[in-house]
């Protein structure tokens, strides 16, 4: 199968997380590789993290023990309403249209096929790649990221990995994350009567008066020179259990992303600090603050060997210089550098960021082959040159 042949395929395949998960597309990835691989003696793996849950890997050993390896999640998110294409695969002029098109099927596509030629060629030369050769395909990276972790726990990553990700970032190479931080903020008034609010303590009101104090803290925090400025996003929120009644409980989910320095604590002092400002009006509010989420801040290193393998491909395959830029999200390879302190690891595959997730998502077949070229441009380098 050609390129766009596996790209047609992945998409046909529902991964949703949740909804359909991702044993079928394992399955079906497993059958575009296992044949090629095994030929050369390669290891193929197949973990499961939970039930229809797993994780894939194909490995050709190198000359030496030093690995560069491509990574991509299989799932997507839900297909949601109001398509008004084929969630599973519609061709409209040059772009396909489907949930998971962009992200990110299309870079999965990409470094598959441009894998099947790399083995094409082992096979033709009859000799081993100058270091190892891998492919990752994990799941869960739309929810807590428990492929890349069980990936990380299975030895198939580490510190020395080279590794890229085949998220969509435009054309431009994306090498660093902001901290992804989650909390889950509650907030203990009183409850009373509504006809005399003044003998109770609003925790719906409490928590109105602190989100705002708590954008305040995060936008006071200093910029980084490569990732920019801290964010904060305040997704649900609930609280009270009747009309008439003054809240005695209410709560609001807390997402930052932090720039470095800053940590998980510094998200939690800043909401403990909007909390004190409230309390001067409602002395007797109480707070709880659980962090459930911590992914700690990437840095940008311009000295990675991968980030110049990366931009020796792209000018190989015949393709402008591209820009060098932050990742606006968080993805499998941040979470392997802030885990294992790898510090080459980046994201380049076709796309925009800005179709991911959304109604009638779509992925320009000309953008997936570009990428094509260029993976296979870099995997030639590596098999060739090694490390």
């Amino acid at each position: 199968m050609n390129c766009i042949e596996i790209l047609e395929k992945l998409v046909a395949r529902e991964s949703t997380n949740p909804g359909a998960l991702e044993e079928g597309v394992a399955e079906d990835i497993l059958a575009l590789l296992k044949d090629a691989v095994s030929e050369l003696s390669g290891t193929v793996e197949k973990l499961e993290v939970e039930a229809h849950r797993p994780i894939v890997r194909v490995l050709l050993l190198g000359e030496t023990k030093e690995c560069f390896s491509f990574i991509c999640h299989m799932d997507t998110v839900p297909i949601g309403l109001h398509w008004e294409k084929n969630p599973f695969g519609e061709w409209e002029g040059n772009r396909l249209y489907g949930r998971g098109s962009c992200d990110m099927k299309g870079g999965t596509a990409a470094a598959i096929s441009a894998f099947l030629q790399i083995l094409a060629l082992a096979k033709k030369e009859k000799q081993k790649p100058k270091n190892s050769l891998q492919m990752v395909f994990t799941c869960d990276e739309e929810g807590d990221m428990k492929g890349v972790e069980k990936a990380i726990q299975a030895g198939w990553l580490d510190k020395d990995t080279l590794l890229m990700d085949t998220e969509p970032t435009d054309g431009t190479i994306q090498t660093a994350h902001k901290g992804r931080f989650w909390y889950e903020w509650q907030f203990h008034g009183k409850a009373a009567h509504a006809s005399e609010p003044e003998t109770g303590i609003d925790a719906i009101l409490s928590m109105a008066m602190a989100i705002p104090e708590a954008k305040k803290g995060v936008d006071a925090l200093e910029k980084d020179s490569f990732l920019g400025d801290s964010k904060i996003c305040f997704g649900q929120c609930s609280g009270g259990i009747h009309p008439y009644q003054v809240p005695a409980e209410a709560k609001v989910s807390v997402d930052m992303r932090l720039v470095p320095p800053y940590t998980a604590e510094t998200g939690k002092e800043i909401l403990e600090k909007a909390v004190e400002k409230v309390q001067k009006t409602y002395p007797g509010l109480q707070s709880t603050i659980l962090i459930t989420g911590n992914r700690p801040a990437i840095p940008h290193y311009e000295e990675s060997l991968l980030l110049a393998k990366c931009k020796k491909a792209i000018e190989a395959a015949g393709y402008p210089k591209a820009q060098v830029c932050p990742f606006p999200g968080y993805t499998d390879t941040a979470v392997v550098a802030g885990k294992c302190d790898n510090h080459t690891t980046l994201s380049y595959g076709p796309g925009s960021l800005d179709m991911a997730h959304q109604r009638d998502e779509y992925v320009e077949k000309d953008d997936v082959l570009r990428c094509e070229k260029v993976y296979f441009e870099l995997l030639r380098d590596f098999y060739m040159n090694g490390i």
